[in-house]
C-alpha cells in the first residue's frame, strides 16, 4: 500500500496547514513584520511597526514583548525619551518640550531649563540674575551667592569667583579683611600674597614685620642690616648705631664694630683725645670743652652731643638730655637710651615691639599682643571701630566681622554657612579636605566629595559615582534603585532588568534570539543574516537551517519530513481539523478538551491556545487571570485568543506588562503616580501604600500639610518649635543658620535666645542693654492707655488681654511655640474604675491639649485632641527679670 504525503506549506491545496510567513508581495505584511525578499520578516523586537529589521529602522511603538512601554524617537523605540522630550502615550513617541525647556512632562509643563534659562511662570526665559546671584545648574533659579561675592560657582553659590567693593577675594571667600601674611589689593578686590620673608605687609614693597633671621630696615627685610645699624633680635629689625660707630652691634657708644676712621674700637668704644668727664675734644682747635650742663658726658663736636645723661634724665636719638622719650621711642632702663619704638607703634613702653598704640596713615594697623598688625593674626578678628584685634569664638580658626561669623575652622569641624561644626548639616553637602561643607555635584543628593555621588536624585541614575540623565551604551537603566547596570558581556546594548536582556550582541557571541546572545543560536531557531537575529522554525520542524522557517533539517513528533522539498507534513490524506491534535502513537487526530482553542492532549491542562472569553495560564484555559498576571490576546489565523501575561515583578496585579502598569505593588514597593518605587523620593511621604506628594514648603516631610515638614529646602528656614518652612523670621524669632529660634519670652524681637539679647519689647516693656523690663506687675499688661490692666487668667505675663498674648505661664502649664497660648503639661491619669469614668476620661482627652516638656531639650510635645501634635517649647521655669529685682 502506497503512503500519500502531505505538505503543509501551499495555500491552494485543500486539507494543507497554511504557514505565518510566506506572503504574496502584492499584500501588505501583517502588524509587526516588514516585507523582505517577497516574505514578511519580523521587525526588530523593539519596534510595533518598522521599514527594516534595525534597531534604527522602527515607524511606530507601542508596548514590547516583555510589556515595557517604548517611544519613538529618530528611528528607535526607547524604553525614555531623551532630554527635551517627553513621552506621549497617545501616539508612544517623544515629542518636543517647549522651546528652551530640558526637561518636561508634557507640553505645557516644565521642569528644568537648559543652561543660560530659568524658569518664570511656567516659561524658560533668557537667565538675568542680579549681581551676587547665580542660576542654579538643577533648577534654573536665581540664588544668592555668599555675603560679599559678586559672582560665585553656579555649583556652589558659597564658592565665590568675585567680590563686591570692600570685600577681598581669598580662596573663594569674600573677606572685609584679608588674613596674615597677606594684603588688600583694591585695584583687583583680592587679597594677595607678602614676599616670603614679610610675615605683615601692606604691599609688595612694603613689609610691616620678617620672618626670623631678618630684619626689617625700613619697609624692607633684610638677612644683613647696613652700615650706621645693627640688627635687633628682639624685635628683628634694624636699630640705628651711636653717631660715633660706623658698624655696630648694639645702640650705645660701647658697642662699635668699627670706627669712622676704619680703625677697630678700643674696648667697643671709638677713642678720641682723653678728657676728663664732663668734657669732650674739639678737632677744630685741638682742645678739650665743657659738655652742656645736661649731659653727664658728650662726644662733640657740640656741647650738646652728649654721650650719656645725669640721673633723672635720658639720652634720645639726637644725643640729647631729655627728661621724657619723645613719641615713637621708649626709654630703655638698660642703656639709658631712648630708642625708637617698631616702625608701626605710635607709642610703646619698655621694647620696641611693645606697643601702647598705633600710627595712623594710609592704612589701618590693628592693635593686638603689642605689636601693630595690618591684618589680624589666626584666630582673631578686626575690631575697625576699636582698632584692636578681637578673639574669634571657638571651633573658629579664623573669623571676619564677627566673633561668630567663622571663615575656617579648627580641627575636626567644618565651616558651613559661617557656622563651624562636627558634621554638615545641610541636603546634598559633604565634609570637604579643605574644612569646609561644599555642595554635591548636580542632582546628587547624597556624596562623599565632589568627584564620589552615592544617591542621585530621582529620575538620574549612578553610574561609577556620576549622576547621568541616561546610561551610557553597554548599561541599562535600573529607575527603582536609581542606578546605571552594567549588560551582560554577551550584548553590546539591552534594556534590562535582567542583564542578558540584551538589545544587539557583542562580537564573541553574535547571535541574538529573545533578548540572550549566543555562539550558536538554539534549537528550533535559524539565524536569519538580514535580520541578524535567530529566527524560530515553522512549527511543524523540530529542527531547521533558513534561508525559510519551514526549511526543515528534523520534523516535530508525528511528522515527516519530505526529503525533495524538506518540508514536514502528516501522513494520510488530511491533516487534523480545528480543536484536535495528532496523536503520536496512533497518527489519528483526538478532540481536545472543550475549553481549548487548539492543544497538545486530551486534558483540560494540555491546552496550546484558548479562545477569547478564556485565557490560556498553564496550559489551562481560565476564565479569570491569577494575581501578577493580566488578561492579553492576539489574533492567529482570524481567531482572536487570550492568554495571561506576568506582571512586572514590582506589581501585585496590573493591566500590562510595564512597571507602569501597575493597579497595586508588590510587597515592599510604594505607588508613586503610576510607578511602583522601593522608597518614596526627596519630595514625597509615604501613606500607606503608596508615595504622597509634600506641600511645596517642604524639602522632605512626614505628611501633606505645611505643618509636616521635616527639611527645609533653602533659601527656606525652619521654624524651630513647629515643622514649618518660612521665608523669613517672624517676630519673636531671630535666625540662626537654616532656623529660626525663639527669642526668650520678654523679647518682641532679639539676637538669641537669652533674656539679655532683646533688639525691641512688646508694648509695656522698656529696653535696657538688651533686657526688657515690663512696667505692670505679674499678671497686668499696659493697655494702650497706659494704664496696667489684667491679663487672661491663663497667663503669668502677657503683652495684651485675651489667652493667646501670654509671654510666660503659672507652673504647671507650657508656653505654646507660634500660638502665646498657656497649655497645661500632661500627667498620667489613673486607671479608670469602670467603664463610665473611662468614657468621662476620653471625652475629657477630646475637649483639652497637653503638653509633654522634656527638660534635657526644653521642647514640648502638644497633644491636640490626642489625634494630632505640633510642637512647642517649654517656658515652665521662665522668671521675668523685673519681678525677681535682677537680670535673668
Amino acid at each position: 500500500m502506497k503512503t500519500s504525503f502531505m505538505p503543509l506549506i501551499f495555500l491552494c491545496c485543500v486539507g494543507y496547514i497554511k504557514t505565518y510567513v510566506s506572503k504574496p508581495s502584492a499584500q501588505p505584511c501583517p502588524s509587526g513584520q516588514f516585507a523582505l525578499k517577497n516574505q514578511c520578516v519580523l521587525c526588530h523586537p523593539t519596534c510595533s511597526e518598522c521599514a527594516g529589521h534595525e534597531l534604527f529602522e522602527c515607524t511606530s511603538c507601542g508596548v514590547d514583548e516583555e510589556g515595557l512601554e517604548r517611544f519613538l524617537h529618530q528611528g528607535h523605540c526607547r524604553p525614555h525619551c531623551p532630554r527635551t522630550t517627553y513621552p506621549d502615550r497617545a501616539r508612544y513617541a517623544c515629542l518636543p518640550c517647549m522651546v528652551n525647556c530640558e526637561l518636561c512632562a508634557d507640553a505645557r509643563i516644565c521642569a528644568k531649563c537648559r543652561e543660560g534659562y530659568r524658569l518664570f511662570s511656567g516659561l524658560c526665559q533668557v537667565a538675568l540674575c542680579r549681581v551676587g546671584q547665580v542660576e542654579d545648574p538643577e533648577t534654573g533659579e536665581c540664588v544668592d551667592c555668599e555675603t560679599g561675592c559678586k559672582s560665585c560657582s553656579p555649583d556652589d553659590p558659597e564658592l565665590c569667583n568675585s567680590c563686591t567693593d570692600g570685600y577681598f577675594l581669598y580662596r573663594y571667600q569674600c573677606r572685609r579683611h584679608c588674613p596674615q601674611r597677606t594684603y588688600e589689593d583694591g585695584v583687583r578686590g583680592v587679597c594677595q600674597s607678602c614676599p616670603s620673608q614679610c610675615t605683615d605687609c601692606h604691599s609688595s614693597t612694603l613689609c610691616l614685620a620678617c620672618q626670623p633671621g631678618h630684619f626689617l630696615n625700613g619697609f624692607d627685610c633684610v638677612k644683613e642690616c647696613p652700615d650706621g645699624t645693627f640688627g635687633d633680635g628682639s624685635g628683628w629689625r634694624c636699630q640705628s648705631c651711636h653717631s660715633s660707630c660706623q658698624t655696630c652691634h648694639g645702640s650705645h657708644m660701647r658697642d662699635c664694630d668699627l670706627c669712622p676712621s676704619g680703625n677697630l674700637p678700643v674696648y667697643g668704644q671709638c677713642p678720641v683725645l682723653t678728657c676728663m668727664q664732663g668734657q669732650y675734644f674739639d678737632g677744630m682747635d685741638s682742645e678739650c670743652h665743657y659738655c652742656d650742663v645736661t649731659c653727664k658726658t658728650c662726644f662733640g663736636p657740640k656741647a650738646l652731643d652728649c654721650s650719656s645723661c645725669l640721673t633723672g634724665s635720658i639720652l634720645d636719638q639726637e644725643g640729647a638730655c631729655v627728661e621724657h622719650c619723645i613719641p615713637g621711642s621708649f626709654a630703655n632702663p638698660l642703656t639709658q637710651l631712648c630708642e625708637e619704638c617698631s616702625p608701626n607703634c605710635e607709642t610703646c613702653e619698655g621694647a620696641s615691639d611693645r606697643c601702647g598704640s598705633c600710627k595712623s596713615g594710609p592704612y589701618k594697623l590693628f592693635l593686638h599682643q603689642g605689636r601693630c598688625w595690618s591684618n589680624c593674626p589666626d584666630g582673631f578678628f578686626e575690631a575697625a571701630e576699636e582698632g584692636t584685634c578681637d578673639s574669634c569664638e571657638r571651633p573658629c580658626r579664623t573669623c571676619d566681622a564677627s566673633r561668630s561669623q567663622c571663615l575656617s575652622c579648627a580641627e575636626g569641624h567644618f565651616l558651613e554657612s559661617g557656622q563651624c561644626r562636627v558634621n554638615c548639616s545641610l541636603d546634598r553637602s559633604y565634609a570637604a579636605s579643605d574644612g569646609t561643607c561644599r555642595r554635591c555635584a548636580p542632582h546628587c543628593d547624597t556624596c562623599t566629595d565632589d568627584k564620589t555621588c552615592s544617591k542621585c536624585s530621582f529620575l538620574y541614575l549612578l553610574l561609577n559615582g556620576v549622576c547621568q540623565a541616561s546610561c551610557p551604551e553597554g548599561y541599562f537603566e535600573d529607575l527603582d534603585e536609581g542606578h546605571c547596570v552594567p549588560c551582560h558581556p554577551s550584548c553590546a546594548t539591552c534594556s534590562g532588568p535582567l542583564a542578558d536582556d540584551c538589545e544587539t550582541c557583542a562580537t564573541p557571541t553574535p547571535k541574538l534570539y529573545e533578548g540572550t546572545c549566543s555562539k550558536e543560536c538554539p534549537v528550533g531557531t535559524y539565524y536569519e543574516m538580514s535580520a541578524r537575529e535567530c529566527q524560530e522554525c515553522h512549527r511543524t520542524c523540530a529542527l531547521c537551517s533558513g534561508p525559510e522557517p519551514n526549511q526543515c533539517s528534523q520534523c516535530s513528533k508525528g511528522l515527516a519530513l519530505d526529503p525533495n522539498t524538506m518540508m514536514c507534513g502528516v501522513t494520510g490524506d488530511s491533516n487534523c481539523p480545528p480543536r484536535t491534535f495528532l496523536h503520536t502513537n496512533r497518527f489519528t487526530c483526538q478532540a481536545c478538551h472543550r475549553q481549548c482553542q487548539s492543544c497538545e492532549g486530551a486534558g483540560p491542562a494540555d491546552c496550546l491556545t484558548c479562545a477569547l472569553p478564556r485565557h490560556l495560564y498553564n496550559g489551562s484555559c481560565v476564565s479569570e487571570c491569577p494575581a501578577g498576571t493580566y488578561p492579553a490576546s492576539e489574533e492567529a489565523d482570524g481567531e482572536a485568543l487570550g492568554f495571561c501575561s506576568s506582571c512586572d515583578h514590582v506589581c501585585s496585579t496590573c493591566t500590562g506588562a510595564s512597571p507602569k502598569d501597575c493597579t497595586s505593588c508588590s510587597r515592599g514597593y510604594l505607588r508613586l503616580l503610576h510607578l511602583c518605587v522601593s522608597h518614596c523620593p526627596t519630595g514625597f511621604y509615604a501613606e500607606g501604600d503608596s508615595c504622597e506628594k509634600c506641600h511645596s514648603s517642604c524639602e522632605q516631610c512626614s505628611g501633606p500639610e505645611p505643618e509636616s515638614c521635616q527639611a527645609c529646602p533653602p533659601p527656606l528656614l525652619e521654624l524651630h518649635g513647629t515643622r514649618l518652612c518660612v521665608e523669613r523670621c517672624p517676630q519673636r524669632f531671630y535666625e540662626m543658620g537654616q532656623r529660626c529660634v525663639q527669642c526668650h519670652t520678654s523679647c518682641q524681637s532679639c539676637t538669641d535666645s537669652t533674656p539679655q539679647s532683646c533688639v525691641t519689647c512688646d508694648w509695656g516693656s522698656i529696653l535696657q542693654k538688651g533686657v526688657c523690663y515690663p512696667r505692670c506687675e505679674e499678671s497686668r499688661y499696659l493697655s494702650q492707655s497706659e494704664v496696667c490692666e489684667p491679663c487672661d487668667g491663663s497667663c503669668r505675663h502677657c503683652s495684651s488681654a485675651g489667652p493667646r498674648s501670654c509671654l510666660t505661664c503659672h507652673p504647671g502649664f507650657a508656653l505654646h511655640a507660634t500660638d502665646s497660648r498657656c497649655v497645661r503639661c500632661c500627667s498620667p491619669a489613673p486607671e479608670p474604675q469602670h467603664e463610665q469614668e473611662e468614657e468621662e476620661e476620653e471625652e475629657e482627652e477630646e475637649e483639652e491639649d497637653c503638653c509633654v516638656c522634656d527638660p534635657g531639650t526644653g521642647t514640648c510635645l502638644f497633644l491636640t485632641s490626642l489625634i494630632s501634635s505640633i510642637l512647642g517649647v517649654c517656658y515652665l521655669e521662665v522668671q521675668h527679670p523685673v519681678i525677681q529685682q535682677k537680670c535673668a
